[in-house]
Parts: C-alpha cells; sequence; structure tokens
C-alpha cells in the first residue's frame, strides 16, 4: 500500500508541470479572445473568461484522475520511489506541495465560509415594512422566483448576498441611517441581481478552482476577471431596475469612499475595479475609444490634476492650522467671538468646514447633556427611512406624558399634522411632542427608533455620544463638542434639515385653532448672520446650548457652545 501511494504521488508530481503549461497556453487562447470582444460586453466576456476557468479546472481533475486511476505502471528499479530516494525525488516534494497548498486554500475557504456564519447568526431582521415592500418590487421585476431576506448587520461596510437556496442580503447598519434612500436601493438592486444570476453559488465554484489549482496565477487572473463582468453585468441590471446609472454610481462613490474590506466569500457591491465601474455606468459611450484617447486624456488628467493642486494652495489651509494661524483667523470673527463670550458656554467648539481645521477648541471632548440639539439626530434618522412627509400623524397621549417633563408644547393632544410638519416644529420650535411623535410613529415603534439611534450615532463615529430619547429632555442623552461638530456636519447634508432650522417663523393650523411658532434661535433671520443651518437646547442639566452652521467672512463655520450660563442670543 505504501509503494502505490508513494509511487501514485510521484506520478501526481510529475504531471503538474505540463498542467501548468497547459492552464497557461489556456490563459494566453483567452487573452486573444478577450482582445475580439468590446469591453462593455460584460456577458459576453463573463462566458469567456468562466468557460477558460473552469476548462483549467477540468484539465487539472482530468490529469489527477490520470495520476490516480489504479495502480500505477511498475517503475524501473533505478526510478521507483523508495525510502531511501524520496529525499531526491522531485515529483513527489511537488506532489507533497500541492496537497498542502490545496490543503491550506480550503482551509482559507471554510474559514470565510465561517466567518460569513458568525455574520448571518450576529444580524437582525430588518423589519422596516417600506422597505422589505422596496425590495420585494425590485424581486418580482426581476422575476426572482425565491424570497429574498433582509438582515441588517454591525460587521460589515458594503451589502452583501448570502446563500443559494435561501439568499439573504446582509445590510451594514450604517448604511441604512447613514444613507439616503436612493442610493441604497441601488445597492440592493445590485444585490438582487446577483441573487437573480445564482452568483453566490458561482462564487463557491471559483473558489473550489482556486482551491485545487492554487499554485498558477493564471488561474487567480481569470478568477479575478470573472468578478469583475459579474460586478459589471449586475452594475447593469441594477441601472435598469432602478430607471437609471446615477444613483448606482453615487452609492459605489460613496463605499469608495468608506474604504472598507468587503466579506470573503459572499459577493459583494464592492468587488472589481470601482473608479472603472462608476465610469462605465456613467459614460459607457467612451469606452469603444479607450485606448485611442489614452494618452490626451492622461495628459489632461495630469493638467487637472496640477491646477487641482495650485487652487488648493492659493485658495484655502490643506494642512492643520498652527495656533497662530488660528488666532489670526479669529480675530477676524469678533461677531463669534462675542458670541461664544455672551454664552459663557464652557465647551466650545469653532471649526472651519471646508478645511476641517479647529479655530477654537474648549474642553471639546468632553462629553456633557445637550438638551434639545438631540433633535437633530432624531431628524436624521426619521429621514433615512424616506417617508411619506404628507403622512398626517396624530398627539395623543403617550407624546404628552413622556414629554410632561419639558417646555409646554401647543400642540394639543388629538391634534393631526403632517410628518412634515412636525419635521419643521421639531426643529425650528424645539417642540418636544413633535419630537415624541416622529419617534413613536417611527416605522417599528420607538424600540426601532432607538436601535436606529444607536446606528446612527456609530455610523457617524460618535465616541463620546450617548441618546437615551428623542426628545433631549433626559439628562443621559451626552455628547462632546467635537461629536455635536460631527452631527450638525451631517445634518447639513439634509436640505429638508437645513431648512427646517433656518425657518423663522410658522404657522400651523391644528385641531381648528392657528398656532404661531417662532425659531428658537433669535439670530436666524437677524442682520449681519448668514446661518445655513441651527438648533439650540437649553435645561437645567445641560445650560444653554447652540450648535450652528455659519457662513461669514467668505467662510463656512460650524460653531458650538454647550453648557452656556447665559443667553447664547
Amino acid at each position: 500500500m505504501t509503494d502505490f501511494l508513494l509511487a501514485s504521488a510521484w506520478t501526481l508530481g510529475g504531471s503538474l508541470p505540463a498542467l501548468a503549461w497547459k492552464i497557461l497556453c489556456l490563459h494566453a487562447a483567452t487573452l486573444a479572445l478577450l482582445t475580439l470582444t468590446r469591453p462593455h460586453d460584460a456577458r459576453l466576456r463573463y462566458l469567456l473568461l468562466g468557460a477558460a476557468l473552469f476548462a483549467g479546472v477540468g484539465i487539472g481533475m482530468a490529469d489527477v484522475a490520470l495520476a490516480w486511476r489504479g495502480p500505477p505502471a511498475p517503475l524501473p528499479a533505478a526510478a521507483a520511489p523508495t525510502a531511501e530516494t524520496t529525499a531526491t525525488a522531485w515529483p513527489l516534494w511537488l506532489a507533497l506541495a500541492w496537497l498542502a497548498g490545496s490543503a491550506l486554500a480550503a482551509l482559507r475557504l471554510l474559514f470565510g465560509l465561517g466567518w460569513l456564519r458568525g455574520v448571518l447568526r450576529a444580524s437582525q431582521p430588518w423589519q422596516d415594512p417600506a422597505w422589505q415592500a422596496r425590495v420585494a418590487d425590485m424581486a418580482r421585476r426581476l422575476r426572482l422566483s425565491r424570497a429574498v431576506g433582509l438582515r441588517v448587520t454591525r460587521n460589515l461596510s458594503t451589502p452583501v448576498t448570502a446563500g443559494w437556496l435561501k439568499p439573504v442580503i446582509l445590510v451594514p447598519a450604517s448604511l441604512v441611517t447613514g444613507m439616503p434612500a436612493d442610493l441604497l436601493a441601488a445597492l440592493l438592486a445590485h444585490e438582487l441581481a446577483h441573487v437573480r444570476r445564482h452568483d453566490y453559488l458561482v462564487n463557491l465554484l471559483q473558489h473550489a478552482a482556486e482551491v485545487l489549482l492554487f499554485f498558477h496565477p493564471s488561474i487567480w487572473w481569470l478568477s479575478r476577471r470573472l468578478r469583475i463582468e459579474r460586478e459589471r453585468i449586475a452594475d447593469q441590471m441594477a441601472a435598469a431596475l432602478i430607471g437609471g446609472p446615477m444613483p448606482l454610481a453615487r452609492a459605489l462613490h460613496a463605499l469608495e469612499r468608506a474604504n472598507e474590506a468587503p466579506a470573503p466569500v459572499a459577493p459583494a457591491a464592492r468587488d472589481g475595479d470601482l473608479l472603472d465601474r462608476i465610469r462605465r455606468l456613467v459614460r459607457p459611450d467612451t469606452l469603444a475609444a479607450r485606448r485611442a484617447v489614452a494618452l490626451p486624456v492622461l495628459a489632461m488628467s495630469c493638467a487637472l490634476a496640477g491646477f487641482g493642486a495650485w487652487s488648493a494652495l492659493t485658495t484655502g489651509p490643506a494642512q492643520p492650522l498652527s495656533a497662530q494661524e488660528a488666532q489670526r483667523l479669529m480675530a477676524r470673527l469678533p461677531a463669534v467671538q462675542a458670541l461664544i463670550s455672551a454664552s459663557g458656554a464652557s465647551h466650545v467648539l469653532v471649526q472651519d468646514t471646508r478645511s476641517g481645521a479647529t479655530l477654537l477648541g474648549r474642553a471639546e471632548n468632553d462629553a456633557v447633556p445637550i438638551a434639545s440639539l438631540t433633535k437633530l439626530m432624531t431628524a436624521m434618522v426619521v429621514l433615512d427611512t424616506a417617508p411619506d412627509l404628507s403622512r398626517a400623524i396624530r398627539i395623543d397621549e403617550r407624546d404628552a406624558r413622556a414629554t410632561a417633563a419639558g417646555a409646554a408644547s401647543p400642540l394639543p393632544v388629538g391634534a393631526s399634522v403632517t410628518l412634515d410638519t412636525l419635521l419643521r416644529l421639531a426643529l425650528m420650535a424645539s417642540d418636544n411632542r413633535a419630537a415624541h411623535a416622529l419617534a413613536r410613529t417611527y416605522p417599528g415603534g420607538e424600540a426601532a427608533f432607538a436601535q436606529a439611534l444607536r446606528r446612527k450615532t456609530a455610523a457617524l463615529h460618535l465616541e463620546h455620544t450617548t441618546l437615551e430619547e428623542p426628545t433631549g429632555l433626559s439628562p443621559a442623552n451626552r455628547a462632546s463638542a467635537a461629536d455635536v461638530g460631527r452631527i450638525v456636519s451631517a445634518a447639513a447634508a439634509y436640505p429638508q434639515i437645513a431648512r427646517d432650522t433656518t425657518t423663522p417663523a410658522e404657522t400651523v393650523h391644528a385641531a381648528g385653532d392657528s398656532l404661531r411658532y417662532r425659531n428658537t434661535n433669535p439670530l436666524v433671520g437677524a442682520q449681519g448672520w448668514d446661518i445655513r443651518l441651527s438648533k439650540t437646547g437649553a435645561s437645567t442639566e445641560a445650560g444653554r446650548c447652540l450648535a450652528m452652521r455659519i457662513h461669514i467672512d467668505d467662510r463656512d463655520l460650524t460653531l458650538v457652545l454647550l453648557d452656556g450660563r447665559a443667553d447664547c442670543a
């Protein structure tokens, strides 16, 4: 038996160099065929690459089968492998190296599958009815016969498809609350295209090919190119499904900026060259002529890069400001200095929005109560669900009881107002009943809102922030001035929040009465102040708080004042 195994391994090892040469020839033939295809014919290129990859596997399996087909022919005595000759028998060592490498590659694959299983176990069902209906509608238009599950996880940075017979789309919590609805829908359409094409199964077969033929660079190249073309096909299908390529291109750009690694096994939306995928989505008509214009485009890109660098040097600070430079800039902002002095705030942050440079910081990393500044987070979490802003919401006793400790709200119990109006009242007038009603009617209820609030906090990397409820009445709602600055920057990306927080006044018709509201920040609309976003807060524990995005002296500044013991205005 030992002689049989040694002789079989000898035969197997001796066949590996020939196998490597055959796969190299296959690689060359595939390259020749690919040059005859058009760059945007992703489906044809996918078929060619897939045929080449699995043809290589077939050749390898045939050679292995021949090596193990039965008792090998008797070898000459001089060549017969024995215990004394194995040290110099290179075919035997090649076979052993192949077996060891395949075992390691298989362990890598099993580790990836185990990791994915752990992510699945740690995930939670995404029970948002609106998104469930949206995904079901896209699946129906793709003619998907299998039900597709939706789960939310913290362990990924991009949506991932897992499973074949029972497919599941794993959605990162940071995208659920931190990405606009149309961009997230584009990524989900991309993943549904993977499900429609059974790409998870094909990807596992590719990994099996990599396990068997791990030693050959051509196999890895073919497999990599196959995944790239697969992503391009899924991009095309998703763009057709959502009615255009631009939302998907913007979503891919957001993932590029995230700079996180995808799952090791499952097909993910980040496979392939993202910049190339974005270019193909936005300008597919330029692909055929790309070689002819390569040098002019390269020259133009270099010129634009040089111009951009020159512009950055001449228009603003690209490097962190020194203390002296920050002091000089603050000296040119007397109105801001006067406001900080008048507020008596013990926690201060003044930040240049464009460069991110801190012009003034005072205990900016200490967590303190933030009162109604919480409502900026509440509004973002609600808007992340892409709600129907015209939906009518009734103020009930739960809203009154939950906010009884705060300032009296003009909104009477029983009043029916639109979600759009509730957002405006919560942001502009800091109405607590409006904020609580937004959380109470969140898809899935207050418990789902609390989970979304925690996910949003994590997505914005708020290291010193704890939020327990939506209004800010609880002193347990705490954050640092630096974190509030990040909240302001995130909120400024929501046009509705910017608009509502800078509305000077609003008249609301509710329960037969006309209720007049005014902005809680008297600086909104005041002469000499160009305020782009604003939110105030006040409580016994938090003192007076103010967060603003202002345009002054040809600069956009983020201003945060916490624990003020005087009138911020």
